[in-house]
């Protein structure tokens, strides 16, 4: 955001293009002029305030394109990678869907569970309960730490699989 030359039009126009997009997820980074870059001597400067501004409402107009996305999850079961505890409270587990990236994406907050207590590293499936900008809060499935119905046996947790490698 703020490259050089950069205009209040270019702007509107990448806005735009995020709306219509709809992108599950999206990073945006601003500008730094850097001595040793190609772009540093590049006319067209975007003064700080303004790259700031456009980043907030850029990632508003994504904030609510991820609100609607997962409202539409709310309902639906999905595959979660326990991670632990949650840093926030011990009220809560936290986990991981295939499409969360850690430190990047927002994550799956767990706020009951039916069956087994989770365990870190376990995957398990997961009922979509509550939805919000970009995290998402669920109910771990009874017997879903079980591998397809084989008589109660258990799915390896990645912890136990990455032990034998």
């Amino acid at each position: 955001m703020g490259f050089p030359g950069e205009t209040d039009r270019d702007f509107e126009e990448l806005c735009s293009f995020a709306q219509a997009a709809g992108f599950d997820r999206l990073g945006v980074f601003s500008y730094s002029d850097e001595d040793s870059s190609g772009s540093y001597a590049l006319a067209g400067k975007v003064d700080a305030r303004t790259i700031y501004n456009r980043k907030r409402h850029l990632m508003a107009v994504q904030r609510k394109i991820a609100r609607a996305r997962n409202r539409k999850l709310v309902g639906s079961e999905t595959a979660v990678l326990v991670s632990g505890l949650s840093p926030e409270t011990d009220l809560l587990w936290e986990g991981r869907m295939p499409t969360q990236a850690p430190e990047i994406d927002g994550v799956t907050l767990i706020n009951d569970f039916e069956g087994s207590e989770p365990r870190p590293g376990q995957m398990r499936r997961l009922r979509i309960t509550e939805a919000h900008d970009y995290d998402l809060v669920g109910t771990l499935l009874p017997g879903s730490e079980g591998a397809g119905g084989r008589g109660g046996a258990t799915t390896p947790s990645l912890v136990q699989i990455a032990g034998v490698l």
